[in-house]
């Protein structure tokens, strides 16, 4: 059992550090054991590749030792392009592009004529050639995959004990090179702002590629991606004049991914046996009414918002239970936020961090006239890229409004758009997306 348990740690070990070393072993056990004269099939070996990832990371510990790719503001050292990092992060942009990948080469000895395969599906580094070898470009033997590119960003909202923790030693190694905007080996690492629906707050970003013939997530969904780490450019600076200009951006080639819920938000989180559940209430109806100054009914009534869920019943959207507090002192003028999204008001603080003890996600918006009319807070695509706004949420991300620091003064026109968007989220739980010729409506639960 001992022996066991040590080649599976030796396994995850190579899986984590050098993950294109074993995919080349597999792939030449794979391309032993085919005897079509079609070559590999892509689409199959690649679903050995994730039926192997799987099966080893599927063993009890194997998933903590992956890396985490997403806390913000880590500062390891180390980090080693070509490991796997595993990223739990929401979809901010599932069009970034699409790209065309060479993933099997046939490569051809210039002096003897010897011809041979490699594979490259999971990354953009050039062929590993050696002296006397070079990729032949006509040979049909190359095979061609399609990939979608996505933009995806560290779970806007994403409170502290929900965050993905790593309690794998090799963490300390990882991540060098992942925080924001800064210099590592002469490249910048790039985020774009514009992208992320929180400005000016810290996060992560990276572009991840789903091969063939998985697809992108659909927009603002939240996905655990185990993948590739490397360093790469954008698909939209391609063709860029000045390659040298161009900036790195961290890249994850997904070799398999899933949709992050609420057993797998925490999967240690303890749950309650039967017969704890009234007990349990009890305890949080005291908690909130200790919070709200002794106010038991709007203990209830928050608890019950708490647990609805928007759910729609032929295409008629029932649950949703918007909540509005009254009572709060009003901020002064001279109280400001410590960033456009933090409240300022210690009394709304007080109820918004017990709040981000309850639930996973939690936004704050202040309602201050500067924040409203500078903000933007649909997704807007007009410019052909996909712009974040303040609503591009995940699902159950709690909102907590702060209209106690909302004094006299002018709403511009944005200022206005913004309300009625947020009001359509409260009302009808719609986020509308604006595109070129047509704005689109998706359901959100907020």
């Amino acid at each position: 059992m001992a022996d066991n348990a040590i080649t599976t740690a030796d396994q995850v070990s190579e899986l984590v550090n050098a993950p294109m070393k074993v995919i080349d072993r597999l792939f030449d056990n794979y391309k032993a054991a085919t005897t079509t004269d079609g070559g590999p099939n892509s689409r199959e070996f690649n679903q050995t590749v994730q039926d192997h990832f799987q099966g080893l990371l599927s063993k009890p510990g194997a998933f903590e030792l992956i890396p985490v790719f997403g806390h913000p503001g880590s500062h390891a050292t180390k980090n080693k392009s070509g490991s796997l990092v595993r990223f739990r992060c929401m979809v901010q942009d599932p069009s970034y592009g699409e790209e065309l990948h060479l993933s099997v080469a046939q490569l051809v000895n210039s002096a003897t004529g010897e011809t041979k395969q490699v594979f490259s599906h999971y990354t953009d580094a050039d062929h590993v050639i050696e002296d006397g070898w070079e990729v032949d470009y006509g040979s049909p033997s190359n095979v061609f995959t399609e990939r979608d590119v996505a933009y995806c960003v560290s779970i806007p909202g994403q409170n502290e004990w929900a965050q993905l923790g790593s309690f794998a030693v090799v963490l300390e190694s990882a991540l060098e090179s992942l925080n924001i905007g800064e210099q590592s080996s002469g490249d910048l690492l790039l985020v774009d702002e514009k992208k992320y629906p929180l400005r000016g707050c810290e996060h992560l970003a990276a572009l991840v590629k789903f091969h063939s013939p998985g697809r992108a997530p659909p927009v603002a969904s939240t996905v655990d991606v185990v993948g590739i780490y490397e360093l790469g450019h954008s698909p939209k600076e391609q063709g860029g004049s000045d390659a040298n200009a161009q900036g790195r951006w961290p890249c994850i080639h997904a070799i398999f991914s899933c949709d992050i819920t609420v057993d797998t938000l925490v999967p240690d989180l303890p749950r309650p046996v039967a017969g704890e559940h009234i007990g349990r209430r009890n305890m949080t109806l005291a908690h909130l009414g200790v919070v709200l100054g002794g106010d038991d009914l709007a203990a209830h009534y928050l608890l019950l918002h708490l647990l609805s869920k928007t759910v729609a019943v032929q295409d008629v959207k029932v649950g949703k239970f918007s909540l509005n507090l009254v009572g709060f002192p009003l901020s002064s003028k001279d109280q400001t936020s410590a960033g456009t999204f933090a409240l300022s008001s210690p009394s709304t603080r007080w109820v918004s961090g017990m709040l981000a003890q309850l639930v996973p996600r939690c936004v704050e918006i202040p309602f201050e006239l500067k924040t409203v009319n500078s903000s933007t807070f649909l997704p807007n695509a007009e410019s052909g890229d996909l712009q974040a706004g303040v609503l591009q949420l995940a699902a159950d991300t709690e909102i907590i409004c702060d209209e106690t620091c909302l004094h006299e003064g002018t709403l511009d026109e944005r200022g206005l758009r913004n309300l009625q968007a947020l009001q359509s989220v409260i009302l009808d739980q719609t986020v509308t997306y604006v595109y070129p010729f047509q704005p689109i409506n998706m359901a959100t639960n907020l």
